[in-house]
């Protein structure tokens, strides 16, 4: 599985990259894609990944098995009820993400994961071949500081059945 990164540039500034993707994946076989836009470039970097290897994909961006020609985007944060670390709870609440499932270039389907704290996480199929799990979902809340969602980060493993 390869993870699509945005790298965005912008004109004239000297500033660090953000990779928008966080993983123990090796850079190898990088494809550099330029996209023009306005004042801004974005270069686009392909990284390879395994099936049955828990990866982390941030909200907005593309993980990509190109075996299969199948993109996995993190599309929505639907409901985030999480107790916030710094306060007591009845109840742990839970996080509901949305993953765009696309092939060959197409949209075929939107899957939503729920993720309990302290639960473990059941795996959702689709394609009848495929299997995508969600492990994780960061930042934890806390409180006194709101998560953007752009901040949002998604660990997820996909198998194949």
């Amino acid at each position: 599985m390869s993870a699509a990164v945005i790298l965005t540039l912008i004109g004239g500034a000297n500033c660090l990259p953000s990779y928008g993707l966080l993983s123990n994946i090796k850079p190898s076989n990088i494809e550099f894609q330029s996209i023009a836009q306005g004042n801004h470039q974005q270069l686009m970097a392909r990284v390879r990944n395994t099936l049955d290897t828990p990866f982390y994909l941030k909200y907005g961006k593309t993980a990509y098995l190109p075996t299969e020609n199948i993109e996995i985007k993190f599309s929505k944060v639907i409901q985030d009820s999480r107790c916030p670390s710094d306060v007591n709870c009845i109840w742990q609440g839970q996080v509901i993400i949305g993953l765009d499932i696309i092939k060959n270039g197409q949209q075929v389907s939107t899957l939503t994961l729920t993720l309990v704290p302290g639960r473990d996480a059941l795996p959702i199929q689709f394609l009848d071949k495929y299997s995508v799990k969600l492990i994780g979902v960061s930042p934890y809340p806390n409180s006194k500081k709101p998560i953007a969602l752009k901040d949002y980060i998604a660990k997820i493993v996909v198998s194949r059945n």
